[in-house]
């Protein structure tokens, strides 16, 4: 079975968050011949290289890596393997996560399609995620993060007023409510702001029912300011990465030879959707006012001349393969591209 039959044949599912994705895929064992057939080629005749990638590679897989092997030589990324997924949702979105995986949609694609400069500017975006160690809060870690804040609200309040711990503790919310709000969690009715007071409201009687319903609302208090604090600042992290990752994505593609233009492209095409800010985001103009101005930061012939030199130091293609998880297309780094037993210690 050739690469080609076997990335179309993949169907990932896909489920985007932050910058998250979990894919379910098929296996696939690769014939014995396509590496090596494509390592042989890469030290003696590029065009032929390229030409054979072409064949082998579905439409959209090719495009990609080409310009993967493109930037990554010219801005000496190459040390590195990079990873290859097309996602078939509609999705006009990309997006970077696992181990150097970058990931597009086709809705994406379908928007920006034969135009390769639009292409580099996404896909610098998110090999610069990766390059500049943003890290995305991933939903479990931040549900995590959340709990934690609801048992210190917990601990605060109960800590006022020992009888209060007291009957926290007589309902089996004690320790295990201060340390992983665990039995509160499982019992969500609500939300999590609202999940101590149904249980409390659930199980309490009488006389004692009236404070436990005054401490509850101060627990949703002082949460209510924690968890909003934080997620201000999950916000302006995103952006602040998302901005950075724009910039990065310039100096990338215009390094490789490709027209700035492509970036200015693809935030037009996102004001345009009406893609505002949100949590995870900064809004399209502001991206696209940002973009406009590093034409004068980054001098175009000053970044080419550094891409030109680069390319002169690793002229040989970069090879790819099916990666290990069996559904991605990796391509490989400059020492991964070389044949193992030829660049094996030969002393």
């Amino acid at each position: 079975m050739s690469l080609k039959s076997s990335l179309s044949a993949v169907v990932s599912v896909l489920l985007l968050h932050a910058g998250v994705a979990q894919a379910t895929v098929p296996t696939f064992e690769p014939t014995p011949s396509e590496s090596k057939t494509i390592l042989v080629q890469t030290k003696n005749n590029p065009e032929a290289f390229y030409e054979t990638a072409k064949q082998e590679l579905p439409e959209d897989y090719y495009r990609i890596y080409r310009i993967i092997d493109r930037m990554a030589r010219a801005n000496r990324l190459d040390h590195l393997p990079w990873r290859i997924l097309i996602a078939p949702s509609y999705e006009v979105n990309a997006f970077a996560t696992d181990t150097n995986l970058v990931a597009f949609f086709i809705g994406l694609l379908e928007q920006i399609d034969g135009d390769p400069h639009a292409m580099a500017c996404v896909v610098g975006h998110e090999i610069a995620h990766h390059t500049q160690n943003h890290i995305a809060v991933r939903d479990a870690e931040r549900e995590s993060i959340l709990q934690a804040l609801l048992a210190e609200a917990v601990e605060k309040v109960s800590a006022e007023e020992e009888d209060l711990r007291a009957d926290l503790e007589s309902l089996g919310l004690g320790e295990q409510v201060l340390s992983t709000t665990g039995s509160i969690l499982g019992r969500n009715r609500g939300g999590v702001v609202g999940t101590a007071a149904n249980i409390l409201e659930d199980v309490l009687q009488g006389s004692r029912q009236r404070r436990i319903r005054a401490a509850t609302e101060r627990i949703e208090s002082i949460y209510a300011e924690k968890a909003a604090a934080i997620q201000a600042q999950w916000q302006a992290l995103n952006h602040q990465q998302e901005f950075e990752a724009d910039e990065w994505a310039y100096v990338y593609m215009v390094r490789s030879g490709f027209n700035p233009q492509g970036c200015q492209t693809v935030m037009t095409l996102l004001t345009r959707l009406g893609v505002t800010a949100s949590e995870t985001h900064p809004a399209s103009p502001d991206r696209l006012r940002a973009i406009q101005s590093f034409a004068s930061k980054y001098p175009t012939t000053t970044l080419t001349d550094e891409g030109r030199a680069n390319l002169a130091a690793s002229p040989n293609p970069l090879t790819y393969s099916l990666a290990r998880d069996r559904s991605t297309l990796r391509v490989n780094s400059r020492a991964g591209s070389a044949n193992f037993d030829d660049a094996f210690p030969s002393f």
